[in-house]
């Protein structure tokens, strides 16, 4: 079994793609190596480290993986 590509990437592209350039030029690291966690009601929640992660929290993306779409960006 191809173990190369991560199956969570898609979340990851998916929620990265959600953000605004603002949001996406204060992301800590390389955000293809996001958290990937399972959330409520099935869904998936990505968490971006950012550069306002200690006064703002990070930025947290769920995401539907049936749907592969946004559910919601959770308040920071």
């Amino acid at each position: 079994m191809d173990n190369a590509e991560d199956p969570l990437t898609v979340f990851r592209e998916i929620a990265y793609n959600s953000l605004t350039s603002a949001e996406k030029s204060t992301i800590v690291g390389d955000w293809k190596q996001a958290e990937v966690s399972a959330w409520v009601d099935g869904n998936y929640i990505v968490v971006f480290q950012t550069t306002d992660s200690d006064t703002l929290g990070p930025i947290r993306v769920v995401v539907d993986p049936d749907t592969g779409r946004v559910v919601e960006k959770l308040p920071r």
